[in-house]
């Protein structure tokens, strides 16, 4: 996240809300704190505050709150932010039976603010450790959550960059992920090239002329020749 806390220059906001919102960080710091120290109840109250102050910012309920609001290039700090907060509060939340219902409501903020964005490997790994170490109550809500993230991405990494994110290519893609992630290979496949992409994409952005090579030589010719495979699924 930017350093700067102040506003957006936009429309006149209460000066309530606006000093909210400048001091949104330091409630945020204060969870982490209190979410380190096992003081979960302090930690539930402090991430509320930095949401609260975000979603009345922007003239909406906590519940309301989207990555629509935000510019996801020059914010993506704030929103991976954002996700992170829903994560410690679903796991909070997760503790008391009582409170199951709030914990899935933030899994589905979690994923919303997860899915198609540059951090979704980041994220998807920190739930599926969290599943493996078998530390949720409501083990099947964590367990959906994951598959979320990996069937209702709209992401296509590799295909994004190699092509573009609305070439027909990366669209042809996308809906061949949907055509086997219902299958159990299919999911696996989705999964590591999901889990593989940023390894990847990172490799043929450093390595200059080589990179461009094997993307135009193989890569793209290896998407496409799956793309018009997907079309007669």
């Amino acid at each position: 996240m930017s350093e700067n806390n102040n506003p957006p220059e936009e429309k006149k906001r209460p000066e309530g809300i606006t000093n909210s919102y400048r001091e949104r960080l330091k409630a945020l710091k204060q969870a982490r704190q209190y979410s380190v120290a096992g003081d979960i109840p302090k930690a539930v109250e402090r991430y509320s505050t930095y949401l609260y102050a975000l979603a009345s910012y922007f003239g909406v309920t906590e519940d309301k709150l989207s990555p629509s609001f935000f510019d996801t290039e020059k914010e993506i700090s704030e929103l991976l932010l954002i996700s992170h907060a829903y994560w410690d509060l679903s796991k909070a939340y997760d503790r008391s039976p009582n409170l199951h219902k709030e914990s899935i409501r933030c899994l589905d903020q979690f994923v919303k603010f997860t899915n198609g964005f540059k951090y979704q490997h980041i994220n998807a790994q920190m739930l599926k450790k969290f599943i493996k170490r078998k530390q949720a109550h409501n083990m099947k809500a964590f367990q959906n959550a994951y598959t979320k993230i990996q069937v209702d991405s709209k992401g296509c990494f590799i295909a994004s960059y190699s092509y573009g994110p609305e070439h027909t290519v990366t669209n042809d893609l996308r809906k061949f992920k949907q055509a086997i992630v219902n299958y159990r290979l299919g999911f696996r496949f989705v999964e590591v090239y999901y889990n593989t992409s940023p390894a990847i994409i990172n490799f043929l952005e450093k390595s200059g002329i080589f990179g461009c090579l094997l993307n135009k030589v193989f890569i793209r010719p290896t998407l496409l020749l799956i793309s018009k495979s997907a079309r007669h699924l």
